[in-house]
């Protein structure tokens, strides 16, 4: 049986998300750089294509240029990406053009494909989006550093074009624009936040209701609390009440659903704590016990943690790993909150 809540997109016609919206959609008007990071499955895609049709209504697809990073491994890959991503706008514009965009795609530097989607809109007269995705995976490049002070020289100069960066590792996307601080002085980073659960809650019931199903509020508000607000764990935690339960959702089908996905993913869980240290896991069970003074004596000698500059090094190596983030106050957070509420109800229940 297919879910109403099986399509994510589907799903998602309830975000509204508002005020992001219509920050992002300030941001391309202004031909502005923008950054958004946050995990898979939270929005960054509904919120960038609802922005970008807000601006260009109609016209969305012919003004957003997706560069997607996921898997490219050389510049060399990079540059490709954009060649096949403006190729067909270029020979369009050309086939009929009286000063035709004067670029041989076959011979193309560095610094000329960077600039590519500017002289494109420039000559064309188009509005442009440029979107990257995974734009993490650009660390993975050889000479990544050298590459993105270019990128950081020469987009922010570009006055045709928006630019949207978006990333779903958090840390690594921290560690580029907070860190290293590239683009800081043109880049504008946009939170995206928890949905909101009172509309999450609605959407939740109107749309059980769709199968002649109820949900009782209580529940609606339990399941959204289990995913932390998460688009994706919204959807995924619905889509199973509602293959499960003949008609009524109440707290017991929530929790059924709950495992149901516990045991699904239970052997990715595991081979993540596996591969962490004896410290590690103790400094993962002290962020699921809400503390937020890791250093303190009495967190050191609870948890054996050992010390302030090992409490350091733990930070450091489960940021790494995409486990753990930290927000602008220091205070931890796991970013999976099925991976937190599996850690809680098993592996740290004895």
């Amino acid at each position: 049986m297919v879910s109403y809540f099986d399509s994510h997109s589907r799903g998602e016609r309830f975000v509204s998300r508002g005020e992001t919206v219509r920050a992002l959609a300030t941001q391309i008007r202004e031909k502005k750089l923008t950054t958004i990071y946050a995990p898979p499955g939270y929005g960054k895609k509904t919120v960038v294509e609802k922005a970008v049709n807000s601006v260009f209504p109609g016209s969305s697809s012919a003004s957003l240029i997706t560069l997607d990073l996921f898997n490219i491994t050389s510049t060399a890959e990079l540059c490709a990406l954009y060649v096949k991503a403006l190729k067909k706008r270029i020979e369009d514009y050309n086939r009929d053009a009286l000063f035709p965009i004067p670029v041989d795609l076959e011979h193309l530097s560095l610094r000329t494909t960077i600039n590519l989607p500017d002289m494109v809109a420039g000559f064309s007269g188009a509005n442009y989006v440029v979107y990257f995705k995974e734009f993490q995976n650009i660390l993975n490049l050889d000479g990544w550093e050298q590459l993105l002070k270019m990128m950081e020289k020469e987009m922010p100069r570009h006055v045709n074009v928006a630019y949207i960066i978006t990333g779903e590792q958090v840390n690594a996307m921290k560690y580029i624009f907070e860190t290293k601080k590239f683009f800081f002085e043109s880049n504008c980073n946009i939170h995206l936040a928890p949905l909101d659960k009172k509309e999450s809650v609605t959407y939740l019931r109107n749309g059980f209701l769709r199968n002649g199903k109820d949900m009782e509020e209580e529940t609606g508000e339990r399941l959204y609390l289990a995913a932390r607000g998460y688009p994706m764990f919204i959807n995924r935690l619905a889509a199973i009440c509602d293959n499960i339960a003949p008609g009524y959702i109440n707290k017991r089908i929530l929790g059924s659903a709950i495992d149901i996905w516990l045991n699904e993913h239970e052997p990715l869980y595991r081979y993540t704590t596996s591969s962490l240290t004896a410290n590690q896991v103790n400094f993962l069970r002290a962020v699921c016990d809400g503390v937020e003074r890791f250093s303190s004596s009495e967190v050191l000698k609870q948890y054996r943690l050992n010390s302030s500059a090992n409490v350091f090094r733990l930070k450091e190596a489960l940021q790494n790993k995409e486990i753990v983030t930290f927000d602008a106050d220091d205070k931890a957070g796991l970013i999976d909150p099925m991976f937190e509420l599996w850690l809680k109800k098993r592996y740290f229940a004895k």
